[in-house]
């Protein structure tokens, strides 16, 4: 708990990774060629350089493609500018196969020697340490030929491949990229505007045939203020308002000539604990404290934005355990014998740290932890509560925090920063499990590896997984193949 303020930040990178569907995802029939699409979006682009500029991701990934991508409907990793690939060495190495006839923006060909330069220009970035550890995690990068690259790892890395599918990785050529969009000179307005045309060299195709994008362009508009985007939208200025939260999705629903499409399970919201402060630094005070939390009660904050988590990852994802399907029964009375029986005197006074501003997992933070407040008092737990800036939670010194962990690429980008770096006892069952996991490449003994760390932790209890939080967005309903997550090679507007 105490590293969290520095994870983060890390995982707000990771978090938005969500990728492009496949250009082989189907798509509505017939699709509508042609138009622009605009879209207001909370924070302005400042830069067109996918490793350097985290602010500007939802405009890169227009621009910018990856080696491989995320099917976000299955979590299953596949080709992307690489159309194969092997993997030796028990994971340390890697070799890719890069796909035919791809061109960059400028006109240059797709080669390995531009992968090379591309990983070795984001060697000393920030996103390439979030995504890879250390610049020495990755020995080298070689071509091996023009169509083929190899890369040697210090040591495997379980989430190697899926970090390579995240859009802080995409294959830059200078400023120019291969994806269906194209950043023109003077595309970056000083407002932090940004004007991107169809790329009609663009390789992707879609499920028929068809050559992608359907768009002509897209605008994006810095709009800070969530009501003045959906305001935006409702006038018709805008065809998108991006990153809404709970009251305005919940306004937009409740509008026939709007459609509101979360990106599913953004966020994990979950209530950590301090192994370290008595009496929780036993089990069992830790088990009654998640037994008496009412996460339905708290759902009604998020207005449907949410869904309570039985585990720290969702359904689908790699590591989730069908076998447990509740982390802790709501019962009152049962948590109240449970301390008795361990001969824990109440009440307990701890502190409650929450964000004091809205956060991915929270949208009223303060709400939350007023109702988990009340949940702890009825075992007698008196929890004193806190407003804390949301990157000094982990530094707070409270018994009790409402942490936000964004939901990644791999299943590793949750429980390495929930589990595998706070070890108080030097001897946790979980954070050697959870090392294991990160060192092992193949899927199938990692998923093991997590489904053993998701029993252990509902014994531990060191964190009570809360909610799955979405991040809403809402579209005129003239656009068509929009699922929530900000790609836009392969949605189209109706006429």
């Amino acid at each position: 708990m105490r590293s969290s303020a520095l994870l983060i930040a890390i995982l707000m990178v990771i978090g938005a990774c969500t990728l492009a569907p496949s250009s082989a995802t189907p798509t509505p029939t017939p699709a509508t060629t042609g138009g622009t699409l605009r879209l207001a979006i909370a924070a302005e682009a400042t830069a067109l350089d996918p490793w350097a500029d985290e602010a500007s991701l939802i405009a890169t990934r227009q621009i910018f493609e990856t080696l491989v991508d995320v099917d976000p409907a299955t979590s299953r990793i596949g080709p992307r500018l690489a159309s194969s690939w092997v993997m030796a060495n028990d994971g340390a190495s890697w070799t890719f196969t890069l796909r035919e006839g791809v061109l960059f923006h400028d006109g240059s060909a797709l080669d390995a020697s531009a992968v090379v330069a591309s990983f070795e220009r984001g060697r000393t970035t920030h996103a390439y340490r979030t995504l890879f550890g250390d610049p020495s995690a990755i020995l080298s990068v070689q071509a091996l030929d023009p169509r083929t690259v190899r890369f040697d790892l210090r040591a495997p890395f379980g989430p190697f491949l899926a970090h390579l599918a995240s859009p802080q990785a995409a294959i830059a050529r200078g400023s120019a990229g291969t994806g269906p969009f194209v950043a023109s000179a003077g595309a970056l307005a000083p407002d932090g505007g940004l004007t991107l045309r169809r790329n009609d060299s663009y390789w992707g195709r879609d499920g028929a045939g068809k050559q992608l994008p359907y768009l002509d362009g897209l605008v994006f508009r810095p709009v800070p203020d969530a009501m003045s985007r959906l305001a935006e939208l409702r006038a018709g200025r805008v065809d998108a308002a991006l990153d809404l939260p709970v009251a305005q999705a919940s306004s937009a629903r409740s509008d026939p000539t709007l459609v509101v499409s979360p990106r599913k399970d953004a966020a994990l919201a979950s209530l950590g604990i301090d192994a370290t402060a008595t009496p929780f630094d036993r089990a069992e005070p830790r088990r009654a404290v998640a037994m008496a939390v009412n996460r339905n009660a708290l759902a009604a904050v998020y207005a449907g934005t949410s869904r309570p988590a039985m585990q720290v990852v969702p359904p689908g994802s790699l590591g989730y355990d069908d076998s447990v399907v509740e982390f802790s029964a709501l019962d009152v009375d049962a948590a109240r014998k449970v301390l008795a029986d361990a001969h824990v005197p109440t009440p307990i006074s701890a502190d409650l740290a929450y964000p004091n501003v809205p956060t991915a997992g929270y949208p009223d933070p303060q709400r939350i932890a007023q109702s988990i407040a009340a949940d702890l008092a009825k075992i007698g737990v008196i929890a004193r509560l806190r407003s804390v800036e949301p990157s000094a939670l982990g530094v707070s010194g409270a018994t009790f925090t409402l942490d936000t962990t964004a939901l990644g690429l791999d299943p590793d980008d949750v429980f390495w920063p929930l589990y595998g770096l706070d070890d108080p006892s030097g001897a946790s069952l979980i954070v050697g499990l959870v090392r294991k996991a990160r060192a092992e490449a193949d899927p199938t003994k990692r998923a093991e590896l997590y489904k053993q760390v998701s029993k252990i932790a509902r014994t531990d209890a060191l964190r009570v997984p809360l909610l799955f939080a979405d991040k809403p967005n809402a579209t005129t309903a003239r656009l068509v193949g929009y699922s929530g997550i900000e790609y836009f090679g392969t949605v189209w507007l109706r006429p």
